[in-house]
């Protein structure tokens, strides 16, 4: 099955044959799909000049048909498999070395990929992540975020949608919820897929291992689902640099993409 994902350039328009931009990957969390990050795909390739991908992932999206895996390196091999390859009409332009911008359990995700494929990443940016041999479950997931979630099971797609974005983001926006419910009904992430995805996101372990390419952790003091320990405790294992936000919430690119962005080309700048 081809990967579905959005594809974004400097300007909007693809650069001239025999150029290589670095290519960035994005990756979602929780029952989110690409189309969650809004305009910041774009903000991202206009910012760094870079070219920028973003997949659905097995379970969300377009993808919502395929059960979500129980691992996340079953993720990781799924990326792999459609992005390594080839992609779209420029193959070339998306060969790795990638840099990884992952969030919430996409962060997981970016981990795995750039801990076991060390090769095939070179830039690593976790927002709002965690991992479970650094931080307990209390902190990973709050237990206020967890009754939420476990109401949002039991919902119908708009209120689903609205315990959400009211979890998750702090700048509330009536045409973003709008939007958001409009991609569940699209792609209905099934309650199975749900449960599969919280599974893998809690039975991930790292090891401890340090990955090899350079990594940014930021978080957001006042995210109600994740602790912003949690970075924390990845930046000190890793001796990485961290960024706190302080009042945005776990959606860091929906409300402060200014910041997220300015954070990122700091820390580039400075390699």
């Amino acid at each position: 099955m081809t990967l579905w994902v959005q594809d974004y350039w400097p300007g909007g328009e693809p650069m001239p044959p025999g150029t290589t931009p670095p290519c960035w990957i994005l990756l979602r969390g929780l029952v989110r799909e690409s189309r969650h990050w809004g305009s910041f795909g774009q903000r991202l390739a206009d910012t760094l000049q870079v070219r920028v991908l973003s997949p659905d992932l097995p379970g969300n999206g377009q993808l919502h048909r395929m059960p979500s895996p129980l691992q996340l390196s079953a993720l990781v091999d799924h990326l792999r498999s459609e992005m390594l390859p080839r992609h779209t009409s420029n193959p070339e332009l998306s060969q790795p070395p990638f840099r990884l911008l992952g969030l919430s359990m996409g962060a997981m995700v970016a981990t795995a990929w750039a801990l076991d494929f060390p090769a095939e990443v070179d830039r690593l940016v976790l927002v709002n992540g965690s991992l479970a041999n650094l931080s307990p479950p209390w902190q990973r997931l709050r237990p206020g975020a967890l009754a939420t979630l476990a109401r949002a099971l039991v919902s119908d797609t708009a209120g689903k949608e609205a315990l959400i974005y009211r979890l998750s983001c702090h700048q509330q926006r009536d045409h973003i919820l709008s939007q958001w419910c409009d991609y569940a009904r699209e792609c209905p992430v099934t309650g199975r897929n749900t449960l599969r995805q919280l599974a893998a996101a809690a039975l991930y372990r790292s090891n401890n291992r340090v990955p090899r390419a350079p990594a940014l952790l930021l978080c957001s003091r006042n995210d109600a689902l994740v602790d912003p320990a949690c970075s924390a405790a990845i930046a000190n294992h890793w001796r990485s640099p961290l960024g706190i936000h302080p009042d945005a919430g776990h959606d860091l690119p929906h409300d402060a993409p200014d910041w997220l962005l300015a954070q990122i080309s700091n820390w580039l700048a400075g390699h």
